[in-house]
């Protein structure tokens, strides 16, 4: 592995890692507030109180937010799609995470992304570069949904 990949590697190997571990927590939070919904208003609140914090540390002076004008140009979807969608996993992990446990959860998930994906690549969706699912990515879903399998019956 070349160097300028190591680190981005490194630290997506430790949010995934982290991510693991969100679905108990949050699991727990939701027997304690009686509803996997409301563990969900309080995971994104504290998310988004984390990264307003961080963006006041790290955002340079050199680089403030655009003008209201080009903020107005951004497509109506854009501003509402991730966190829908990242809401949207929240609530569902936070449920199935207490029925099928953290293996199960994750190893399906993984798989589904992977074969999102590579749809996605082949396709060149969402604004993403055609990349072809050849046969290795193909197999190397394929391994993926497999794992997920043997996760679910073991």
């Amino acid at each position: 592995m070349s160097s300028s990949l190591l680190l981005p590697t490194l630290l997506i190997a430790l949010a995934g890692a982290a991510v693991s571990a969100q679905p108990a927590f949050n699991a727990q939070l939701a027997e304690y507030l009686n509803s996997p919904v409301r563990a969900a208003l309080c995971n994104f609140l504290a998310g988004a109180t984390v990264l307003g914090l961080v963006v006041l540390a790290l955002t340079p002076r050199s680089a403030p937010w655009p003008p209201l004008r080009e903020l107005a140009a951004v497509p109506a979807h854009l501003w509402f799609i991730g966190g829908t969608l990242g809401a949207t996993f929240v609530v569902t992990a936070l449920w199935a995470a207490p029925k099928i446990g953290a293996g199960v959860l994750f190893s399906t998930l993984v798989a589904a992304q992977l074969c999102t994906s590579l749809v996605f690549d082949h396709f060149g969706l969402l604004g993403l570069p055609e990349k072809a699912a050849n046969l290795q990515r193909v197999a190397g879903a394929g391994l993926l949904i497999a794992g997920a399998v043997l996760m679910a019956r073991g």
